[in-house]
């Protein structure tokens, strides 16, 4: 039998991918596209307030900024 080892290093990137799919996700439901928008506006935006989106039909359309 061989034992798997798994670096703390891949792990941690690993729950860092997934959170920030996660909040990438939350962009995507305010009709921004996935990707590369949402992944971008998680880092400069953090997540979507009510008045945020990609659109008219939302106050601030951070696709402007």
């Amino acid at each position: 039998m061989t034992e798997r080892r798994y670096s703390v290093g891949g792990v941690v990137g690993l729950v860092l991918v997934v959170i920030w799919t996660f909040l990438a996700v939350q962009w995507h439901e305010v009709e921004c596209p996935l990707i590369p928008d949402s992944y971008v506006l998680v880092v400069t935006h953090g997540t979507p307030s009510i008045f945020e989106g990609c659109g008219d039909g939302y106050a601030v359309d951070v696709r402007g900024d």
